[in-house]
């Protein structure tokens, strides 16, 4: 399995993978992300027969599976916890969504402004064009 090392990645056992050296895949965050072994050794020679098992559990039934898995003498070590990555998720869903409604408040403004600007220029018109009808503003023209 490969494995962060010393800045750079290398392939291990998965025996030596531990939570700091592990690399979630990107589209596995939302998943725990265990290793699981039950722990075995031939009694003749001490010899380690057992091996452990890289699992990945939805957030939803992991607590309880793990009550069970350590009932059964499971040994667990969660590599990756995906609590703190969904509150990063929700946090930076937060602030895109703040992002979003202040450019749509400022669209909306902006949208307004021109509203004005282009009503306040028709009646300006309009004022002009009567004034010119009352014979109160001579009729100007362009040399």
């Amino acid at each position: 399995m490969k494995v962060k090392f010393n800045g750079g990645i290398k392939d291990v056992p998965l025996n030596e993978v531990t939570a700091e050296n592990y690399i979630v895949p990107a589209n596995e965050q939302h998943f725990y992300h265990v290793l699981q072994e039950k722990v075995e050794y031939d009694r003749n020679n001490g010899k380690r027969l057992s091996r452990p098992v890289l699992q990945k559990y939805d957030t939803k039934s992991f607590p309880l599976t793990e009550k069970y898995l350590r009932e059964a003498g499971f040994t667990i070590t969660i590599l990756h916890n995906p609590t703190s990555w969904m509150a990063a998720q929700k946090e930076a869903a937060k602030k895109a969504e703040a992002v979003r409604k202040e450019a749509q408040k400022q669209a909306a403004e902006a949208k307004a402004a021109a509203e004005r600007e282009a009503l306040k220029a028709e009646l300006r018109q309009e004022l002009m064009d009567e004034l010119k009808e009352a014979g109160l503003l001579k009729k100007t023209t362009k040399k």
